[in-house]
């Protein structure tokens, strides 16, 4: 339940952010999600929540918009379709979202001296 949550609290802090910093501030979100809602999984909780965030608004501006953007940026990149530059944007964002996330927890319970 608890990763539930943080994974919830790091969408919405992402979400939040973005609307006024750049896009590093997916980092921040995962970080103070991480932070705040510290679990076993802080990892994955900033892998799933910020891999969510980003392909989810990913996915809505290529469904509402004529133009065929995802298809040009799939080609750029040398992908097949616009599918799996979806997985790629989702394991990009989640790399970033879960060594934050793991970096927040690890400030709080900093590992014990040797």
């Amino acid at each position: 339940m608890r990763l539930f949550v943080q994974i919830i609290t790091i969408i919405f802090l992402g979400y939040a952010l973005e609307q006024f910093l750049p896009w590093w501030a997916i980092a921040v979100a995962a970080f103070a999600g991480g932070l705040l809602v510290n679990t076993n999984s802080n990892f994955l909780a900033g892998f799933v929540g910020i891999g969510l965030l980003w392909t989810g608004k990913a996915l809505l501006t290529d469904l509402t918009t004529d133009v065929e953007l995802a298809d040009r940026v799939a080609r750029i990149f040398m992908l097949n379709n616009k599918v799996l530059l979806l997985l790629v944007t989702f394991l990009i964002s989640g790399f970033v979202g879960g060594f934050a996330a793991m970096s927040g927890g690890a400030l709080r319970n900093p590992a014990p001296a040797r």
